[in-house]
């Protein structure tokens, strides 16, 4: 617990230098033995993904939105006199089953840590 709230006090300034490509950080005491820095892209496109698990969860929510859609197409109009019936709510339901499903699995493999004050 110590190490999450140092990590979030201000012991660690840093300035960004854009234009020279490097992080400055400073420090108010000791230098730590290690310092973890993780860089998070800022994806404009989605060909920008490489990997194939974010790949597999975007291809899962795009399905599972697709779904939704299409039930909700398929239930706005009933057809009395038709040979077939319309799985709209089927679709609708698979759809929100599947988008639930992973939300929570995004959610349950979240790594992130927010500070209470």
């Amino acid at each position: 617990m110590q190490q999450i709230g140092s990590t979030f006090s201000t012991d660690l300034d840093y300035h960004e230098d854009q234009s020279g490509g490097k992080l400055y950080i400073n420090f108010t005491e000791a230098a730590p033995p290690k310092i973890t820095i993780e860089y998070v892209p800022k994806l404009e496109d989605v060909n920008e993904i490489k990997g194939e698990y974010w790949t597999d969860i975007l291809l899962r929510l795009s399905l599972a939105h697709t779904k939704i859609t299409l039930g909700r197409i398929r239930t706005r109009y009933t057809l009395n006199d038709a040979i077939w019936a319309q799985d709209g709510e089927t679709l609708l339901t698979e759809g929100k089953e599947e988008l639930n499903a992973l939300r929570e699995r995004l959610e349950a493999q979240a790594n992130f840590t927010y500070p209470v004050d």
